[in-house]
């Protein structure tokens, strides 16, 4: 037999047997130069594991001696316990593409053995494949070995009861879904229409809730800036428009505290500052606390103002 006899004969020996999961004991005969494995239905081995890759991995003839390559896969391939990008492969290699176990060698026994194409099937060429496969098996297995006959039939046979059943159950889950949904919109409905009655009662669709309203953002806004003056001005204005107005209410009373705790602090900065004679920066304090009382009456505002008396007296007397 001439060389290039002797390597067609090896490799049309080549078998990929997959050892474990739903295809256990299927196994294919290595014809072509390069066949791709995945999920996908045009791979020529079609995996039935959601582990893998739509487009695991190739594997092609290089020099007499096939190679596996990894397609971009998350997880990569595993040979021996060793996970891989691109390997020679060697007879009986165990291969694990997702959860999937191969083995790469000669035929196992009570295998049914598909033969890989030369280039990838069509979907149709594949369904023509495997029913052109079928028949010519079962009465071999059956023959040789009853038990395994029986074993696949029995497989099949529930395979298509799951099947029947899961799509019953996907079916009666859709209609009470369905029906769930509708109750669903009918309760949102009816909360709706209880909301719009009560801002209707609450009066919160006249114009004057609206005005109220915005002058309402424009002393939030202010109070975010921290220019509680003017955003308490805001606020009381919304709450003459619309005395109701429960957040104007509620941010009204924060920015008078945010406001007294400004003022009485620029007024502690500004006495520490006149004790250690640093007039200037006691003055800015001061003048700080007056435009923000404005008030002649407030006795805060009286000693800030005394203050500034007093620095302007020292400074002339300095003079």
């Amino acid at each position: 037999m001439s060389p290039d006899n002797l390597q067609k004969k090896q490799i049309s020996e080549v078998i990929i047997t997959i050892l474990n999961g739903p295809q256990s004991g299927v196994a294919y005969k290595l014809v072509g130069q390069k066949l791709t494995i995945g999920r996908s239905p045009d791979s020529h081995i079609v995996l039935q594991d959601n582990k893998s890759s739509r487009l695991h991995a190739i594997m092609e003839m290089r020099n007499g001696q096939y190679w596996i390559t990894d397609q971009g896969s998350q997880n990569g391939i595993v040979i021996n316990g060793t996970v891989v990008r691109e390997s020679i492969l060697k007879s009986g290699d165990q291969i694990t593409v997702g959860e999937t176990m191969i083995r790469f060698g000669p035929p196992m026994p009570l295998s049914l053995i598909n033969t890989t194409p030369a280039h990838a099937p069509t979907k149709s060429a594949s369904l023509n494949l495997r029913n052109s496969f079928l028949p010519k098996s079962f009465p071999t297995i059956g023959k040789k070995n009853p038990l395994v006959f029986a074993a696949f039939v029995g497989f099949v046979i529930v395979v298509i009861i799951l099947t029947m059943k899961t799509q019953s159950t996907k079916s009666t889950y859709q209609i009470k879904d369905e029906a769930a949904m509708q109750t669903r919109i009918d309760n949102l409905n009816q909360t709706n229409e209880q909301r719009q009655k009560e801002i209707a009662s609450a009066g919160k669709d006249s114009e004057q809730y609206a005005e109220a309203q915005a002058f309402y953002l424009r002393g939030f806004r202010d109070f975010r800036e921290n220019n509680f003056s003017r955003a308490i001005q805001n606020f009381e204005t919304a709450l003459s428009l619309f005395p109701n107005h429960p957040l104007a209410k509620r941010y009204l009373e924060r920015s008078r505290l945010k406001l007294n705790e400004t003022i009485t602090q620029a007024l502690e900065r500004g006495e520490k500052d006149f004790e250690l004679q640093k007039y200037n920066n006691a003055f800015n304090e001061y003048r700080t606390v007056l435009l923000l009382i404005n008030d002649p009456n407030n006795k805060s505002f009286q000693l800030a103002k005394e203050r500034i008396e007093s620095i302007r007296l020292i400074i002339e007397s300095n003079k």
